[in-house]
């Protein structure tokens, strides 16, 4: 027995020690297209905010474009391509910095500051063009605040599709207020807590990552699973640990342009899954809209 406990100890002290760090993690990058601001527009671009991580890294110093690395980002994006659209995409991890650092986390990571700095540069170039790309954003976890944060503090720039994978605001004031205070945006903007901060709408009070901005034309959302069930074949665990479970409205407390999707069998992460039953529901219903958006261009020809 005291073996065991021994041991037991001996591993909790290698895990904190310099000689048993964690692994490095190396984000891959998406097959798509990148966001490349010095060259021509494309026709869509897909901007993604991954969520918070799990154990054992820490967040939020851990936080990773996992959209990108899992294939998600080019899951949504090939599902536009396929409506004949040239597509670029761009990741973002959950953080305010522009862009930020961890030991364990290969390479450099991009955060809110970043996409932030990305969109005011289209702001001033593609989305002054006669045909502007169309903006989709995807955001999964802690990457759906951020997301609803953009779109309400740039009411000027239209987003034809928002996708919410299970947002949450889990942790939201405790990984972020000092990290806020180290990495401002520009002074004439709300703080990023305000992204978890309730709002009073028509049909009671909201959290704001509940809302859809008018500025946002569709928003596709999708939940996890509420239950205990067996994993489906994305995995997962039977019991899912975190869920959203407020349906998204829009400011007026319409559900006006807003589908949503609440998974059986998927959890949390399995949600964001390329081949999950949710992503799977969600390229289907981008590939519908994107072939929407080409009969609307090929008429104002």
């Amino acid at each position: 027995m005291l073996r065991s406990v021994s041991l037991l100890l001996a591993s909790v002290l290698c895990m904190g020690a310099a000689g048993c760090a964690p692994r490095i993690m190396t984000v891959a990058a998406p097959r798509s297209a990148p966001l490349n601001l010095d060259g021509p527009a494309p026709d869509v671009v897909v901007l993604a905010m991954s969520g918070r991580c799990g154990p054992p890294c820490r967040a939020p110093r851990d936080n990773r474009d996992v959209l990108s690395a899992r294939g998600t980002l080019d899951a949504v994006a090939d599902s536009i391509a396929a409506a004949g659209y040239r597509v670029q995409v761009a990741g973002y991890a959950s953080h305010p910095g522009a862009n930020f650092s961890s030991p364990y986390v290969q390479p450099q990571q991009r955060g809110f500051g970043g996409l932030w700095a990305d969109v005011q540069r289209m702001r001033s170039t593609w989305l002054r063009a006669v045909r502007p790309p169309r903006l989709v954003l995807l955001g999964h976890s802690q990457g759906g605040p951020w997301l609803h944060f953009l779109s309400r503090v740039t009411p000027e720039v239209p987003y034809a599709l928002q996708i919410d994978l299970d947002s949450i605001c889990v942790a939201w004031k405790g990984d972020f207020t000092g990290l806020i205070a180290q990495n401002p945006l520009p002074a004439e903007l709300p703080s990023p807590l305000a992204a978890c901060e309730n709002m009073d709408t028509p049909v009671g009070r909201r959290n704001a990552k509940d809302i859809v901005w008018p500025n946002v034309a569709r928003n596709l959302e999708v939940q996890s699973k509420r239950l205990p069930t067996r994993p489906g074949e994305a995995g997962g665990v039977y019991l899912n640990y975190l869920f959203e479970v407020t349906p998204n409205v829009r400011p007026d407390g319409s559900t006006t342009g807003i589908e949503r999707f609440v998974a059986w069998k998927e959890d949390h992460s399995a949600v964001s899954a390329p081949g999950s039953e949710s992503l799977t529901w969600v390229t289907i219903r981008t590939n519908d809209l994107a072939r929407r958006w080409k009969i609307e261009d090929l008429r104002q020809r």
